[in-house]
């Protein structure tokens, strides 16, 4: 080993052997050389003995070589037996990857191991070193160091804990706590993010601070903070600088801070480094302190306009301030009145004297707190009155009211006093007192409502007229009292007559409790206070029954024939009158008939005039079933009669009713008259004048008409005859219509036109529909509206409908019979028809004799039909569809069915009437209603087919918003049976 080191060497010997060299070394002469290293090694050993750490020497697969005597004392082990161990039987939790040679150039830091030492828990760090002996190429080992860290984690974790408690300390604070570097204008510590208590993110508050303050500082304090920011660099050691500023919070709201900041470091120049400062909100004291500031200034307002006189005492009951409404309410200043007391404005002493007693009472319980809150608490309901006399002399009643008064440490503090003038209040108890008295007493029935109109008093002229005692009706409300339920309703009108006028009179019909009714005469007055907000209504009323039948006696001797009960001349003319005038306004005709019996005076002479007056008695009531309700029938007088009927809405149809009355009363007259056990008759003549043709004045109406009869007189009587002779041929011609109409069906006049039906596309055919036509030989083609009224009128529409349908039923086979396909055929039921009780058995044999299937037939209905009477409709409907035709509803839209009973009644078809196809697709409202028709209609799984289409451009609109059929001009005219063959479909 010559030219080595002996001091590197000495690790690789155990400690004794070490400790042996050591003595060796100074006992045997070396040569001065050698003795350098051997002392050398022996410092090495001696070192490796007095240091802390534990050093390990092993190989790489972890055998070991060397322990130092920490190392030794530590795991038990002797050195010279230290190659009998492996490093991993040692420290088991060592990480194998630590024993790789691959990196045995690499110094590594492991992770701490604990062991037990002397019983007590120990934190180890280990190191591991790579072993490289001198003049060696390769490195021989590892040099493991292991050092006892416990207390060092102990001193850490104290110092983690300990910063980790001031901070939460910090920032449990509310106050935001910060430092500042002013000469790099950063924020180095702040306990809490006072930008994000403002609302504002960091992105919001930018990299410059200073600028995001002064962004969001109050304009009123920029000038304030730019002087704080320069004051800054001159403040003192020990001073702070206080300041009130306002910051916007991000809500839009300002909020208040109290910022004060003092010296924390300087520089080597004695500049001002480093600021500490507090940011407090102060923003709820501030708002605190101003609502206080502005209760106490409301207060001090609110007892100043108050008309109420208010006084305070202190805790020893002596009055130390007096409201300025002393000033109002009794013309003395509050001075004047705190100095001369109740003595000075009150009229009667003892009233006074109870005032002072009472305070004596309180200023003796006020040193016992349970006595004095037992005092304060009887104060509550009790009231003092007092006569006070006001410097003008007048004499002021007061009431007043006294509340004790705690501090807030719940000391008594003193009395507050609240007096309120009830000068008004009891000369308005005086009134109502009166006002009871008529009330009581008063032969009027009288009720009293709360503002939501329930009963809540009555009078005994109530009891005494209706019936009812007060516990009957009390809470209930007036409609109680009502006839029936159309009166009831009437009370919305006369509530809002209330309500706008402030009462209403009128008739009303009320019961008894018995269930008597009776007319009464209704007054109702709504009742306000001083703000004009409702208090009650009240109500009287007195029984007209006496009255109105005495009135009703008058009037049927006034305006009533005695003999036949009908109106007389005056009452007629009333009626005559007013149509007239309601005629003009509305442009309405107006038919007035005279009567006159042709053979009446015969009878009259030769029976007697009670047998004539029985004759005309009846004569009356055959009149009168002639007409309708709203018609009126009167008599003259003697054996002449007149009739008004209701206003028409044109010429031709007051014709027309004039001409179907007229041909009644006639038929009616016909039937012979029983008198005396024998049978008579007698005729009329009848004139017509129409109104305004024949005159738009009561005088020359009237004069025409009577005119006219004496003019059907002279053409043989028993006829009736219009004013005009173009009226008469007018109603020649009418007649003859309906002569010729009686004699059309039996002589095959009437023939059937037939319009295509297609689906929307326009080109194929799904059907026909069945219209009917009258072929009159001298008229031509006689159009459907000049004579199907007629039909209706007469009575022949069920006839000739019957017909329709089976000769549309036999044309369905014809055609089929010539090879034409026509799917189905449509017919539309008239009213009358349709409830005529056979229907369905007709239609049945007529199915049955044509042979068509059930279901290429249609049956078209109007609206209006089927509301007329909705369960019997349903009940027709359901015996139809059980024959098997399919139903459809014509001209819908028109109508005013219910949407509810539409989705009852078996149907399978709706028809657009051509009134809401014409304005397609311009016209919006058409646009909406078609759309909605088609949608409701394929929402009940119904089918459309839309009438009346004539533009291709409404045929476009249809098919684009899924309407299933259509007909129209632009598709088909109505034709002759013979022509639809020769039209290619």
């Amino acid at each position: 080993m010559a030219g080595s080191d002996p001091s590197s060497l000495l690790p690789l010997f155990p400690g004794w052997l070490a400790r042996w060299l050591s003595r060796v070394c100074v006992r045997l002469p070396v040569p001065r050389r050698l003795a350098i290293h051997w002392r050398a090694l022996r410092y090495s050993a001696e070192a490796l003995g007095a240091i802390e750490e534990r050093i390990l020497i092993s190989d790489f697969a972890g055998c070991l070589q060397f322990l130092n005597s920490r190392a030794e004392a530590m795991f038990g082990i002797d050195s010279r037996h230290a190659r009998r161990y492996r490093l991993q039987d040692l420290l088991p939790g060592l990480d194998p990857l630590a024993f790789d040679a691959s990196n045995a150039s690499v110094d590594l830091c492991l992770e701490a191991v604990r062991l037990l030492q002397d019983g007590e828990d120990r934190l180890f760090s280990i190191t591991r070193r790579t072993l490289r002996l001198i003049g060696a190429s390769q490195p021989s080992g590892f040099v493991w160091v292991m050092r006892d860290i416990t207390r060092e984690q102990q001193a850490q974790a104290v110092l983690v804990e300990r910063e980790r408690f001031w901070s939460e300390v910090l920032r449990a604070v509310p106050d935001t706590l910060y430092v500042q570097d002013l000469s790099t204008e950063k924020l180095l510590f702040s306990n809490s993010n006072l930008a994000a208590r403002l609302g504002y993110s960091e992105e919001e508050r930018g990299g410059d601070g200073n600028l995001f303050w002064r962004r969001i500082s109050h304009p009123d304090d920029q000038e304030y903070i730019w002087r704080l920011l320069a004051l800054r660099g001159s403040m003192r050691d020990g001073t702070v600088q206080e300041a009130l500023l306002r910051w916007r919070h991000r809500n839009g709201k300002w909020h208040w801070f109290s910022v004060t900041e003092q010296v924390l470091a300087r520089d080597e120049q004695g500049r001002v480094q480093r600021l500490i400062g507090v940011a407090r909100d102060v923003t709820a004291n501030i708002e605190h302190s101003h609502s206080l500031r502005d209760s106490e200034r409301r207060y001090r307002m609110l007892a100043g306009s108050l008309r109420d006189l208010i006084f305070t005492t202190d805790s020893s009951v002596r009055i130390d301030y007096v409201s300025p409404s002393v000033q109002t309410m009794l013309g003395y200043s509050p001075e004047w009145a705190a100095r001369h007391g109740l003595d000075g404005v009150v009229t009667k002493p003892r009233q006074a004297a109870r005032f002072y007693d009472l305070m004596r009472r309180v200023r003796k319980a006020s040193a016992n707190p349970l006595a004095l809150a037992e005092l304060g608490h009887s104060l509550q309901g009790q009231t003092l009155h007092f006569d006070c006399r006001a410097a003008d002399g007048r004499t002021v009643a007061i009431e007043l009211r006294i509340m004790l008064i705690w501090d807030e440490n719940n000391r008594f503090d003193g009395a507050l006093c609240i007096g309120r003038d009830i000068s008004e209040q009891r000369q308005a108890e005086k009134e109502l007192r009166r006002a009871a008295t008529v009330f009581d007493h008063s032969t009027a029935a009288i009720v009293v409502t709360d503002p939501g109109g329930r009963i809540v008093q009555v009078n005994a002229a109530f009891e005494r007229i209706t019936g009812f005692r007060g516990d009957d009706v009390y809470g209930q409300l007036p409609m109680v009292l009502s006839a029936d339920r159309q009166q009831a309703n009437q009370m919305d009108y006369v509530h809002s007559q209330v309500i706008q006028t402030g009462s209403w009179e009128g008739e009303f019909w009320l019961k008894r409790k018995g269930g008597e009714t009776y007319p009464c005469w209704v007054g109702i007055t709504a009742v306000r206070d001083a703000e004009d907000e409702l208090v009650s209504y009240v109500c009287f009323f007195s029984d007209m029954s006496e009255r109105k039948a005495s009135e009703k006696r008058i009037h049927r001797l006034a305006y009533y024939d005695s003999l036949t009960q009908l109106p007389n001349r005056t009452l007629f003319q009333d009626r005559l009158h007013g149509s007239l005038q309601l005629a003009a306004r509305r442009g309405g005709w107006v038919v007035l008939m005279f009567l006159d019996l042709d053979r009446f005076k015969p009878i009259n002479d030769s029976l007697g005039h009670a047998a004539g007056d029985r004759m005309l008695k009846d004569v009356a009531v055959r009149l009168a079933s002639c007409v309708e309700e709203d018609d009126t029938v009167a008599r003259m007088g003697g054996d002449e009669f007149t009739l008004l009927l209701h206003p028409g809405g044109d010429r031709d149809e007051a014709l027309t009713r004039a001409i179907h009355v007229a041909e009644r009363i006639l038929a009616s007259l016909a039937e012979p008259f029983v008198l005396s056990g024998r049978e008579f008759f007698v005729t009329a003549s009848i004139g017509i004048a129409l109104s305004p043709q024949d005159g738009n004045d009561l005088s020359q109406l009237m004069k025409n008409a009577d005119t006219a009869m004496y003019h059907a007189k002279e053409r043989g009587k028993n006829n009736f005859q219009f004013y005009q002779a173009e009226m008469n041929a007018s109603a020649l011609e009418r007649l003859e219509l309906e002569s010729d109409l009686r004699h059309a069906l039996e002589q095959r006049q009437f023939v059937l036109h037939y319009q295509p039906q297609f689906l929307a596309d326009g080109h194929t055919l799904t059907g026909v529909e069945a219209l009917l036509r009258w072929q009159h030989p001298r008229r031509g083609l006689v159009p459907p509206g000049a004579f199907i009224p007629a039909l209706e009128e007469l009575g022949l529409v069920v006839d000739v409908g019957d017909w329709v349908l089976a000769e549309a039923c036999r044309q369905l086979m014809a055609w089929e019979g010539e090879g034409l396909q026509v799917p189905k055929v449509s017919v539309n039921l008239s009213a009358r028809q349709f409830a005529d009780g056979r229907l369905a058995q007709r239609i049945s044999a007529i199915l049955a004799s044509s042979g068509i299937a059930p279901n290429r037939l249609e049956l078209e209905l109007t609206e209006s039909i089927l509301m007329q009477d909705v369960a019997e409709a349903m009940r027709i409907l359901d015996s139809l569809k059980q024959l098997g035709p399919s139903i459809a509803i014509d001209d819908f839209g028109t109508g005013y069915s219910s949407l509810n009973y539409l989705k009852q009644f078996p149907i399978d078809v709706l028809k657009i009437d051509r009134s809401f196809v014409d304005g397609l697709p311009e016209g919006e409202q058409d646009a909406q209603i078609a759309r909605a028709i088609i949608a409701m209609a394929h929402s009940l799984r119904l089918s459309v087919i839309a009438e009346g289409v004539e533009t291709q451009a409404q045929l476009d609109f249809l098919q684009a918003h899924g309407c299933d059929e259509v007909q129209g001009f632009l598709l088909g005219r109505p034709m002759a049976a013979d022509r639809l063959a020769e039209r290619e479909l």
